[in-house]
């Protein structure tokens, strides 16, 4: 099963600030885990330090 996080970009990869908002489905997990698991795709994804992504809701 799938849940869904939503997080927030607070800067772009040249340290800018930015305010970018979105959703991607992740696996469930422990909630510790899955927090880590999405700071890092997603900073990854984007290019951009983990500090820069925020999560804001987690949802079944």
């Amino acid at each position: 099963m799938n849940v869904k996080v939503h997080y927030r970009i607070t800067q772009d990869r040249a340290g800018l600030p930015q305010n970018f908002s979105g959703a991607r489905r992740f696996p469930q997990m422990e909630m510790s885990s899955l927090i880590e698991l999405a700071k890092s795709e997603l900073a990854a994804d984007y290019q951009i330090p983990a500090s820069a992504v925020e999560i804001s809701m987690i949802e079944d």
